[in-house]
């Protein structure tokens, strides 16, 4: 028999075996035995599941109950293969060769969905992801199915809700939830705390639709619950009581009163077990010294077997019962349930076939998430529609102030500051993205732990469904600012600083998701956002021209806004030729150029009057003419010796960077 961790190392190899049902009518067992594990904190060894035995049949629900830090989401979390346990051995079907995540399927207990899309959406793309080959009426069957098995037909065109959009109720999330575990028909339904939150009747019906759904397709439901009601208890066939990692009590829910009464501690009439077995196992609030003496006392007086809350009595008074029940089953020539008889191993199942070929189908899944990506950014007003209307509206007083700039060399420094502006404002408000991406990242989390894909088609995938509304938000601004505010008259110069401006925007938003992604909590993330583009505003060139080399080299060459603004300067300053005649500033137009270096801005004053002034220092002043040259201009900037071209693709360069980083932090994810 394998052990735990050689059992889940089958999980990352290609056809590794997954039995399928023992046989028609016959329903799959799901064994554990012995699971253990333990974490090292501040030095020491710190055991926190202590040889964890079970087993469930399909069809079953074992509910697996404890006090606060008893073990019981540790030990789902070791039976799915998200945590390695350090010893113990899982078999399914009677055999330890087989693929735990390809025959199970775990709902963790908060509801990762996407608010704007509906109850139907949401399982459809779950159904897609699993089952990339499914045929469309075979995916809506399937789909229809949970939706009907989980009473959610009167919702199922209502979205999940968000914070500003009304939507279903929290029972029914639940529900959704469960669902998406439930399409992929998986032979393990691993459930932690799938009541959290509800009321006892939303719990009762929850509870009693995943049992009607177990019994239809022999599932095995194993589920992580808290203090449930009589009424909800009763659904279970089984349960598995926790506390401190070790096991007080496993067995049939019928068997509990009657396990309780022979340790001396019989149910109280019109009690419920399970509150009661809860404080029997119960240590919380109690002082060591005071809860010896008591409970000692209230042995004596009742003649109990164990001390209520003296965990090692109960562990030991279990595992003497479980000794004495596996003797008589053997004499009974019955099976232990904990140790059912070996199965026979069979042929990969369609969930293991379904897993398998959906990871080689990298573009497949992203076509899927894609598609999903799209549909959540469209309806989703926090994902780009509040940003568009910042950007429209930024642009509109942008426009207002800077209307028709007149082409002087006065005037070049508020050129120069619409350039840097554009970039600074659009760069700060990519902030606006994180909130959207958080809640996507906590449903990849989610799907990905379930391998339904891995990081690489989601970032993908982001990528692609990001760049139209990006490119949207950048030409809603560009048409409102570029023309009001008199740039460089033409439809060429106009696409070129779209384009520009497109890849500032972008590089903003991959830079934002990134930290993000590494600090994936909102408040962390916006701060952090916002400083880092501060300081690059500090670096790219536009407040400071002489960086001192330290900063040159380690921040303003890596700078995404550096070559932004520089792009967007060459192109909208590369006008015209202008010279101011007399000390009026008379502005004439000359020709067209097609380069800065040959553009000329005229200064005030007069060369031979010594009264010429100019904003830039000027090469012509010498040659005897009052104006300044482009190349003057961009020496002054201290830019690079870089081509348009040049520079563009620098600035690509740093959003695949970033895309690239994006990724691998996305792909270390837990």
């Amino acid at each position: 028999m394998a052990t735990v961790a050689s059992s889940h190392s089958h999980i990352e190899e290609k056809g590794s075996k997954s039995p399928a049902s023992p046989g028609h009518g016959q329903p799959n067992t799901f064994t554990w035995e012995g699971i253990s594990f333990s974490v090292k904190r501040k030095g020491k060894q710190i055991t926190l599941l202590d040889g964890i035995s079970g087993s469930i049949q399909g069809g079953q629900m074992l509910a697996v109950m404890g006090s606060s830090g008893g073990g019981k989401t540790t030990l789902l979390d070791c039976l799915a293969g998200r945590k390695v346990a350090t010893s113990g051995t899982m078999t399914f079907n009677g055999s330890s060769d087989f693929n735990m995540q390809a025959v199970s399927s775990y709902v963790e207990q908060d509801d990762a969905l996407l608010g704007v899309l509906t109850v139907q959406e949401t399982l459809a793309f779950t159904t897609k992801l699993a089952f990339p080959n499914l045929s469309k009426d075979e995916l809506d069957s399937r789909v229809k199915d949970t939706i009907d098995g989980l009473g959610l037909s009167h919702v199922a065109g209502n979205i999940i809700g968000t914070p500003i959009q009304r939507g279903i109720s929290g029972g029914q999330k639940r529900r959704v939830s469960i669902g998406n575990g439930l399409v992929m028909r998986p032979k393990i339904l691993l459930l932690d705390e799938p009541t959290s939150g509800l009321d006892t009747n939303t719990a009762y019906e929850v509870l009693l639709k995943i049992r009607s759904l177990a019994q239809t397709h022999n599932i095995a439901v194993v589920c992580t619950i808290h203090s449930p009601n009589w009424e909800t208890f009763s659904l279970f066939e089984k349960v598995l009581l926790l506390a401190r990692g070790k096991t007080m009590y496993f067995g049939a829910v019928s068997e509990l009163t009657p396990y309780m009464a022979s340790l001396g501690h019989p149910c109280p009439t019109h009690s419920n077990p399970a509150d009661h077995a809860i404080m029997l196992i119960s240590t919380d609030f109690q002082n060591t010294d005071e809860r010896s003496a008591r409970d000692e006392l209230h042995a004596a007086e009742t003649g109990a077997v164990v001390a209520r809350g003296n965990l090692e009595q109960l562990a030991d008074a279990y595992r003497r019962y479980a000794e004495e029940h596996a003797h008589a089953m053997a004499l009974s020539g019955q099976h232990d349930p904990v140790h059912p008889s070996d199965g026979i191993l069979v042929s990969h199942g369609s969930r293991s076939k379904a897993v398998s070929s959906g990871i080689k189908s990298i573009l497949a899944q992203t076509m899927t998430l894609t598609q999903r990506n799209l549909l959540n950014y469209r309806r989703n007003i926090l994902a780009y529609g509040i940003r568009l209307g910042m950007y429209i509206g930024m642009g509109v007083m942008m426009a207002a102030v800077w209307t028709h700039l007149p082409q002087i060399d006065s005037r070049i420094n508020d050129r120069l500051s619409v350039s840097f502006f554009s970039v600074a404002f659009l760069g700060f408000m990519s902030v606006a993205g994180i909130p959207a991406f958080l809640e996507e990242r906590s449903v990849m989390l989610r799907e990905r732990r379930n391998r339904l894909y891995t990081a690489a088609p989601y970032a993908l995938a982001n990528t692609a469904a990001t760049t139209p509304f990006l490119f949207l938000c950048s030409v809603f601004f560009a048409v409102v600012v570029y023309w009001a505010i008199g740039l460089r008259p033409g439809a060429a110069p106009f696409f070129r600083f779209l384009s520009f401006l497109f890849l500032g925007v972008y590089a903003a938003e991959a830079q934002a998701l990134l930290i993000a992604a590494i600090l994936p909590l909102f408040v962390a993330a916006l701060a952090i956002s916002a400083f880092a583009n501060g300081f690059m505003m500090s670096v790219q060139g536009y407040f400071l021209r002489n960086i001192p080399d330290f900063w040159k080299y380690s921040a303003h060459y890596a700078d995404y806004q550096t070559y932004a603004f520089q792009l967007l300067v060459k192109n909208v300053s590369t006008a015209s030729e202008f010279r101011i005649l007399h000390a009026v500033e008379l502005i004439i137009l000359t020709g067209l150029t097609q380069d800065l270096t040959s553009l000329t801005f005229g200064c005030v004053g007069d060369v031979a009057a010594g009264t010429c002034q100019c904003s830039f220092p000027s090469s012509l002043i010498p040659q005897g003419q009052c104006a300044v040259t482009g190349e003057d201009v961009i020496k002054s900037l201290h830019f690079a010796n870089l081509s348009a071209t040049e520079s563009a693709f620098i600035l690509v360069g740093i959003i695949v960077l970033y895309r690239l980083a994006f990724w691998a932090v996305l792909a270390r994810s837990k």
